[in-house]
Parts: structure tokens; sequence; C-alpha cells
């Protein structure tokens, strides 16, 4: 998850920030067409989860419970599988069209002065990339949903190693951003090809989906209506999420110069990364959560998700502050003209994790096969964008008004109902919440290393 700040000095060195920030709208048009898929991806892998929890069926709220919780419902498995073959394709070959059209002329508007064919090759992959990660990217979806987080994380690590030794090696030898379309275009090949290989040949799926393909239990008809419900609200979610975070770069690059474009998507890029390694653990439990939950073990909900926010919120604060302290410096010593204003990027973290923090409670909520919070994400979202829009195009507020208004927006109710919503559900407060966890955490860590240093003692 740190790959990106690892490849950010790579990044800086060899692309001007103008550049910079079109490879940053590059990505951001890449996550707009992506919330094609966006509701069904997390149905997918919470529905993935109840199969494989042995629920009976799926419901459009909650899950018909099974008696035996241990063996996987693999005819359930088996179709919906099969239903998300189909409809893949279909999301993947829509959003394709959408990047080569309207997609090719948003970049065209925008960076008029720096289009050559070096360019449009680099965009062309991209889109090329999106299709495959997108047609193929249920895999990896179904890994999370299973369960099998480590194989999910091997193959993603992997991936990741792929895009650093490919990416630096482009930039290093000349091929700028057609080098960061390469590394994309490898590393989501990587992930999507190791992903499908040990869902077939370590969870013999390839077995499951011959035995079962002609299971007539489960339409693919019944799977969609029943995931349909919850998709088109979460999408709608996805998408809200999507305006009050990546969708600011293209704000970004239609009232900023590419120059500032670049600095602020580097400071964001930054922060999420921060913000996703903290979030590694939650990650990890929430196919156990969905677990818990199907059986009916809620101190086990709160256990999981009490160390994961606590770790969360440790490594978050830690992250920020070592970069605030000492990356900041080390990225002006490597570039002297990419400079980072250090109060607005601490207001900016202060944002994005606010943001990322009740997300986590939404996920949560998720696991439960609800989501009450699909109005309030829509709303405050579509306020978000608009006031942002206002604040940039007619007060000319720049940086701070694209920092400062989502982060007043959020605050009024987002950023502190849905954690509020998930801590009475738990029967606990933020601060016992987050001490509890710690204390599990220091716990956890004591345990391990005993044991480490009594096998130590007895060789």
């Amino acid at each position: 998850m740190g790959s990106q700040v690892i490849w950010l000095p790579v990044l800086i060195h060899y692309l001007s920030p103008d550049l910079l920030g079109l490879w940053y709208v590059f990505v951001s048009i890449g996550g707009l067409v992506e919330l094609l898929d966006s509701g069904f991806t997390p149905t997918l892998s919470h529905s993935m989860s109840y199969a494989w929890s042995g629920a009976e069926d799926l419901q459009k709220q909650g899950v018909v419970f099974s008696q035996n919780k241990k063996e996987p419902n693999y005819p359930l498995v088996c179709s919906i599988m099969y239903t998300c073959q189909k409809l893949y394709f279909g999301i993947a070959l829509a959003a394709s069209l959408l990047m080569i059209t309207a997609g090719t002329v948003h970049i065209q508007h925008i960076a008029k002065s720096y289009l050559n064919m070096q360019v449009y090759a680099a965009w062309g992959l991209y889109i090329v990339s999106t299709f495959i990660n997108l047609y193929i990217g249920y895999y990896s979806v179904v890994l999370v949903g299973i369960g099998d987080v480590s194989n999910k994380n091997k193959a993603n690590i992997l991936s990741k190693a792929v895009f650093l030794i490919s990416g630096s090696i482009g930039l290093i030898t000349g091929m700028g951003i057609l080098g960061t379309s390469v590394a994309y275009f490898a590393s989501g090949f990587v992930i999507r090809f190791l992903s499908k290989r040990y869902l077939m040949k370590t969870h013999h799926f390839d077995t499951i989906l011959k035995e079962y393909k002609h299971q007539n239990q489960y339409s693919q008809r019944h799977i969609l209506a029943m995931m349909w419900p919850n998709a088109w609200r979460d999408g709608l979610v996805t998408i809200s999420s999507y305006f009050t975070g990546q969708a600011t770069v293209l704000f970004s690059s239609n009232f900023l110069s590419l120059y500032e474009t670049g600095i602020y998507s580097f400071s964001v890029q930054v922060l999420n990364a921060i913000c996703s390694i903290a979030n590694a653990l939650f990650g990890a439990y929430l196919p156990a959560i969905q677990s818990a939950y199907v059986a009916r073990e809620k101190h086990l909900m709160k256990l999981y998700y009490s160390k994961a926010m606590a770790c969360f919120w440790h490594l978050s604060f830690w992250g920020i502050t070592i970069f605030t302290i000492i990356g900041i410096p080390v990225v002006q010593f490597l570039r002297k003209d990419f400079v980072i204003d250090r109060l607005a990027f601490i207001v900016l973290a202060i944002y994005i994790y606010l943001l990322s923090r009740h997300r986590n409670s939404t996920s949560f909520i998720v696991t439960m096969n609800k989501l009450p919070y699909t109005f309030s994400f829509i709303f405050f979202g579509t306020i978000s964008l608009g006031a942002t829009y206002i604040g940039l195009a007619h007060f000319h507020l720049g940086l701070w008004g694209m920092i400062l208004i989502p982060l007043a927006v959020q605050s009024l109710y987002n950023n502190w109902k849905w954690n509020m919503v998930v801590n009475r559900y738990l029967e606990t407060n933020e601060w016992q919440l987050i001490m509890d966890g710690t204390m599990d955490l220091i716990h956890g860590v004591s345990r391990i290393v005993m044991e480490k240093l009594g096998r130590g003692k007895k060789e």
C-alpha cells in the first residue's frame, strides 16, 4: 500500500510537476469510469462472504442464516461467480467507451500544450489497462470475500513490485508518462492473473465451477435481483465518495494550473497511502467480521473492529506526523520547485483521516447487508461538490477552498454520525473503542514476543 509513496521520489525527479499533474488526471478519469462497478464490487464481496460462510441464500436486506455455519454453500458461490462474469464484461466495455470519448476530450482540453504521441500512447494504454482490470477484477474481490486475505496480499505485493520496477525503469530510460502507463498495465495484469490462479488452484474454484455449473437452485437472475438493491445504493455512495475524494483532482485541473494540480495530487496520494496502510488490519478483518455476523457473534465483531480502529488511529497519526516533519523537507530536497505548504498539508490530512474514519464505520455497517447512510452520503457529497465548485469558480479560493469546503461540509454530519451508529451497536464510544483496541493490540504483540523468546530459549 505504500508503493505509491516509495515511487514518488522517482516520479517527482523524472516528471515535471505539470506532467505529474497530467498523470493524476489520468488516474482520476480512470477512477471516475470505474465507478460503473462501484456498487457491485462491495456487494459481490459481501455476498461471497455470506455464501462462503454457509448462508442459505441472499436477501435484499440481511441474509438467510444457515444451521451449518462451517460448510460453504457451493451452489450459491458458483451462481454468484457466473453472474459476475457476464456483468463485469459489460461494465468494462462501457467504461472503456467513456474513456475513449469523454475522457479523451477532457485530456485534450486541459493539456493542449503537452499533447504528443507519447501522451496519446500513454492514455491509450491506460484505457486498455482499465478494461482488463475491470473485466477480470472480480477475482481479487472474491478472494477477499472468501477470507483469503493472505493470497490477496501476496498478489498485491507482487503486482506492486512489478509496478515499482517497471515504472522506475520506464522513467529512468526516458519513457516519461508512457512509462507510468506501462507500469499500471503490468501491475494490473499481474494481480488479476495471480488472483485467478489462487482461486482456481488453491481453492479449487475450477472444480467447484464445473461441478455446480448446471445447478438450478440459484438462478443468475435471482442473484442479480438480490444484489441489485444494495448494489445501486452502494454505487451511489461510492460516486458521492469519489466526488469528495478523487474528483477533486479533476476539479483542480480545471481551476488550478497543472503545476498546482501536481502538488495537490501528490499530497493526496501520500495521505491516501498512509491511511490505506493504517487500514490494512481492518481490510484483513472485514471477512471475519462478516463471518461473525452470520454466526451471530457480536463480541467477535467488537473485538476485530476495536483492534482495527486502534491500529488505524495510531498508524495514521504517526505516519502523517513523520511525513510532515521529515517527508516534506526530503521532497523539496529532491526537487526545489516542488513546494508543499506544510499547514495546508496538515489540514488536508485531517480531512482525509476523518473521511477514511467514517467510511470505515459504513464498511462495518455493510457487513450486516444494510446501507442506511446512502442518502446522507449522496446529499452531502452533492453539497460538497457544488460548494467547492462555487468556491473555486466564483470566489477563486484555490487550494484552500478545495480543502476547507469539503472538510466543513462532511463535518456537519457524516464525519461523526456513522461512527456513533456503530459505537452504539457495539455498546461503546470512540474513546473506549480506541483504548480497548490499543490494549488488545499490545497484548497480542506481547504474546507474540513472549512466544518468540520462549522458542529462542528452548533452541
